[in-house]
């Protein structure tokens, strides 16, 4: 609309202008051509700049975010061998400890993931807590093969999140388990049901 306003106002003066001589009514015509081009440079100049601010905005977002989660799958892996290892104390007072120290790294990992990770990634440390929680409160028993995948998992879905590389959990597995062969069922179905439960990747499915 404003370029229309603009044309019209060059073809009106143009009009009333037929009595001037030629050399001031190209002078008109060159002043309002080169204001024209001026205020339709800066609008275009203006939108691109704005484009290009949140552009720059989203790419320091993004990496803030990304430098922040990049340590996270190998935090939540040492954390889940940490809470294996603790189970193994004899020494109550030491165990006690032990896990004392294990849930604050938790905590910490919880507060990061929660500042910076993505969607799915929140979505599953909340689940892990909510049945920490109901773990503690007696109200249901603690799965160890459902606890073991989630810790897994939660590192994968971190991994993909920051280097968009889909790996098994199952590699996981077979890295450190001695025995995963012999609980593989129980590993499968476990991880398995988590991944439907919180609609992840199927890629994250054990086969």
């Amino acid at each position: 609309m404003k370029y229309m306003g603009l044309l019209s106002m060059t073809a009106y003066l143009a009009k009333e202008s037929s009595g001037m001589s030629d050399d001031l009514k190209g002078a008109i015509i060159t002043a309002l051509v080169t204001g024209m081009i001026s205020i339709v440079g800066f609008i275009v100049t203006n939108a691109s700049m704005k484009k290009n601010f949140k552009n720059e905005l989203k790419r320091q977002r993004d990496s803030v975010a990304l430098e922040k989660m990049s340590t996270m799958p190998y935090e939540v892996l040492v954390l889940m061998d940490e809470m294996i290892e603790s189970g193994k104390i004899k020494n109550e007072t030491q165990k006690k400890k032990t896990i004392e120290q294990n849930f604050k790294h938790f905590k910490g990992i919880m507060n990061t993931i929660y500042s910076y990770g993505t969607e799915k990634s929140i979505k599953i440390v909340s689940l892990m807590q909510k049945e920490n929680y109901a773990a503690n409160e007696k109200t249901t028993s603690l799965d160890k093969y459902r606890m073991m995948s989630s810790y897994v998992l939660l590192a994968t879905q971190i991994k993909y999140d920051v280097t968009e590389i889909s790996v098994s959990p199952e590699l996981w597995f077979q890295m450190r388990l001695t025995d995963y062969e012999a609980n593989k069922e129980e590993f499968m179905n476990a991880n398995n049901k988590l991944v439907d439960e919180l609609k992840l990747k199927e890629e994250f499915k054990i086969k």
